[in-house]
C-alpha cells in the first residue's frame, strides 16, 4: 500500500508514543510493585518489632520470660497481621489469631494452613531477620521471621500478612493501564494525525499552487509563508527554479520569434528571386546570373544563421565541449586580421601592438579564432563606411586580451548588455549594418569566452571610438618558444 506522508507521519508519531508510553507504564508497574511490596515488608517489620518492645516491656513489669511472651501473644492486636512466637524447643506460645482492617474470611482449614506456614517459617528461621511468601486459600501471604532472644531465653518471632489487598492495587493498575494506554494511543494518533495536517499543509498549498502554474502563468510563484524555516527554504529555492524555468522560457519562446523572423526573410529571398527568374522563359543570362548571386548570397546567410543557432543549441544542452591547449591570443589576433583583410580589402584593418610572446591562455583554439572573426566581422558590418579598424593584443602575467577597435557610433549605455542577447540589433546598428546579420555573433563570442572563464566587454576608446575586448585568464605558467609546442 502506498500511504500518504500525513498517514505515514501518524504511524511514525503513534508507534513512537506506544513505544514511550509502553517504557512509562512497564516502569511505573514495576514500581508500584516495588513500592507495595516494600510497604507489606515495613509493616511487617514493624509489626515484628512492635511484638519484641512488648515482650520487652512486660517482662520488666516483673513477668517471667515464659509469661511475658504469652502475654504479649495472648493480648498484643495488631491489625492486619497475625503473630507467632515460638520458643527455642519449637514449642509454642501462642498463635494470635488474624486481625485484618479488611477481614479476611477463612475457614478452620484455612486458618490451620496459615498456622502450619508460620511454623514452618519460624522452625527454619535463620539467625538474622529473613521473609518469604507462601500461598494460602489461594492467596499469597508474606511471612517476616524475626529471631529474638528474651532475656536468657531464645525465641523466633513471625509476623504473617495477606497481600490480597496489595493484589487489589495492582489489579486496579492493571486495569488502568490496558484501559487507559489504548484510549491514549487513539488520542495520540487523532493529535498526531492533526499535527501532521497543520505541518504538511503549506506543501498542500504549493502542491496546488504548483498544479497551477502552466507555461501560460510561469510568472506566478508559490506561497512562502515562513521563510526561515524548511518549507519556507523549500519554496524559496523552487520560486527560484520556477524564475529560471521563466527566464529561459521566454529566452526560449523569444529565440524562436526571433529566429523565425531572421530566417524568414532570407527566404523570402530566394523565393522571390526565384519566383522573378521564372516567370520569363526568355529572361537575359545576366538577369538570371543577378539573381542566383542574389540567391548564392542569401543562402550563404542563411547557412550562417542556421550554423549559429545549431551552436547555440548545442551549447545551451552542454553538448559542445572545450580541447583546451596552450593557445597565444596574440597569434590568433594577427591571423585573424590577415584574414580580414582579404575579406574586406576596402578596410583599413591593421594590428597594433603584440603581447608578451612567453604568455599563453589555456583554450580551444578554434573557438577563439571563431570569437575574434565574430567581433572582426561585427565591427566591419557595423562601423561606419571606410573607417578603420584596429586589433589590438595586449595582456600579462594574470590575463591576455585583444580589442577590436572601429571608428562606429558606439553601443549606448542602456544597450551595452543587451548587444550580447541574442538576435538583438540596435537600430542604429541595423541602418549601418550592410550584411543585415542575424545578430548572433556577440552571443556566440560572449558564451565561449566565459566557457574559458574571461569575458566579451565593451570599452570607450580616446577620440570618441569604442572597442570590443576579449579577455582570457593567462595560464598559469608562461609558455616557451614558439608555435603550440611549448610547455606550460
Amino acid at each position: 500500500m502506498r500511504l500518504s506522508i500525513r498517514v505515514r507521519l501518524t504511524i511514525w508519531y503513534t508507534a513512537f508514543i506506544a513505544a514511550y508510553l509502553g517504557v512509562v507504564a512497564s516502569g511505573a508497574y514495576a514500581f508500584l510493585l516495588s513500592v507495595t511490596m516494600s510497604d507489606v515488608d515495613d509493616l511487617l517489620a514493624r509489626s515484628a518489632s512492635t511484638t519484641a518492645t512488648a515482650m520487652e516491656f512486660e517482662r520488666h513489669g516483673g513477668a517471667s520470660d515464659t509469661a511475658a511472651a504469652r502475654a504479649v501473644a495472648e493480648g498484643l492486636k495488631l491489625p492486619d497481621v497475625a503473630v507467632l512466637i515460638l520458643d527455642a524447643s519449637s514449642r509454642a506460645a501462642r498463635r494470635a489469631e488474624l486481625h485484618p482492617q479488611r477481614p479476611m474470611t477463612l475457614s478452620e482449614e484455612q486458618r490451620h494452613d496459615l498456622d502450619d506456614s508460620l511454623d514452618v517459617a519460624a522452625r527454619r528461621a535463620p539467625s538474622a531477620p529473613d521473609l518469604s511468601t507462601v500461598v494460602v486459600a489461594r492467596q499469597e501471604v508474606r511471612i517476616f521471621t524475626l529471631p529474638y532472644r528474651l532475656g536468657r531465653r531464645p525465641l523466633v518471632i513471625a509476623v504473617a500478612r495477606s497481600l490480597a489487598a496489595r493484589e487489589a492495587i495492582l489489579d486496579q493498575a492493571r486495569v488502568a493501564l490496558l484501559s487507559g494506554l489504548p484510549l491514549l494511543l487513539v488520542v495520540a494518533a487523532l493529535g498526531g494525525y492533526w499535527l501532521a495536517g497543520k505541518s504538511l499543509a503549506p506543501v498542500a498549498a504549493m502542491s496546488a499552487q504548483a498544479a497551477a502554474i502552466g507555461a501560460g502563468t510561469l510568472h506566478e510563484r508559490l506561497p512562502v509563508r515562513r521563510p526561515t524555516d524548511e518549507l519556507g527554504r523549500l519554496a524559496t529555492i523552487l520560486n527560484g527554479l520556477l524564475a529560471r524555468l521563466e527566464q529561459a522560457f521566454l529566452a526560449q519562446h523569444r529565440l524562436v520569434a526571433e529566429a523565425s523572423h531572421e530566417l524568414r526573410t532570407p527566404v523570402a529571398v530566394i523565393s522571390g528571386e526565384s519566383e522573378h527568374a521564372l516567370s520569363r522563359p526568355d529572361r537575359p543570362a545576366s538577369e538570371l546570373r543577378d539573381s542566383l548571386a542574389v540567391i548564392r548570397a542569401e543562402s550563404l546567410r542563411l547557412r550562417s544563421a542556421i550554423d549559429d543557432l545549431f551552436f547555440l543549441a548545442r551549447a545551451d544542452a552542454g553538448e559542445r565541449r572545450l580541447h583546451m591547449e596552450p593557445v597565444r591570443l596574440g597569434e590568433l589576433a594577427s591571423a585573424c586580421a590577415r584574414a580580414a583583410r582579404q575579406r574586406a580589402p576596402e578596410r583599413a584593418i591593421t594590428l597594433a601592438g603584440a603581447p608578451d610572446g612567453g604568455i599563453a591562455v589555456n583554450g580551444d583554439a578554434e573557438l577563439l579564432r571563431r570569437v575574434l572573426d565574430n567581433l572582426v566581422n561585427n565591427a566591419i558590418a557595423y562601423s561606419r563606411p571606410g573607417g578603420p579598424i584596429t586589433v589590438r593584443p595586449g595582456g600579462n602575467a594574470i590575463v591576455q586580451w585583444v580589442d577590436i577597435v572601429d571608428s562606429g557610433p558606439g553601443v549606448p549605455e542602456d544597450q551595452r548588455e543587451r548587444v550580447f542577447d541574442r538576435f538583438f540589433r540596435g537600430d542604429e546598428a541595423r541602418a549601418l549594418s550592410e550584411s543585415n546579420g542575424a545578430g548572433l555573433g556577440l552571443a556566440i563570442a560572449r558564451w565561449v569566452a566565459r566557457s574559458h572563464g574571461g569575458d566579451v566587454t565593451i570599452r570607450d576608446e580616446p577620440g570618441g571610438q569604442f572597442a570590443f575586448r576579449l579577455s582570457i585568464p593567462a595560464a598559469p605558467r608562461s609558455v616557451a618558444g614558439g608555435g603550440d609546442s611549448g610547455q606550460y
